[in-house]
């Protein structure tokens, strides 16, 4: 699996904002939209809007565009945070856990990382 593969990006919002409310270490705004830079933001905000809609995570809102010519929809981002259905999904469906297995098999082919 690819590193920008959707499971694989999904896993790591996940991953990332579980271990934020576990340790009580709050993820800024600013954070989590620097989660994952390389992808672009249409690809980015699919994936986002998605697992927000799904309710894994709060804190995610679509944004309409104005009136201004060529200006497109998005989303924008404020205290977001996983639900209890998000830790459920990342802990009890078997793409997360095939996902896991790969970052982990890649991790230890890779001192260092």
């Amino acid at each position: 699996m690819a590193k920008d593969d959707y499971f694989v990006v999904m896993y790591k919002i996940l991953r990332v904002l579980y271990d934020a409310l576990k340790t009580g270490q709050p993820v800024t705004d600013e954070d989590f939209g620097n989660l994952f830079l390389a992808l672009n933001e249409q690809y980015w905000n699919f994936i986002v809007q998605n697992m927000s809609d799904d309710g894994y995570i709060t804190g995610v809102y679509k944004v309409k565009p104005t009136i201004s010519i060529g200006e497109t929809s998005g989303i924008k981002y404020h205290n977001v945070k996983i639900t209890t259905k998000g830790i459920e999904y990342l802990f009890s469906n078997s793409m997360m856990e095939r996902v896991k297995n790969a970052l982990e098999d890649i991790k230890s082919l890779m001192p260092g990382m």
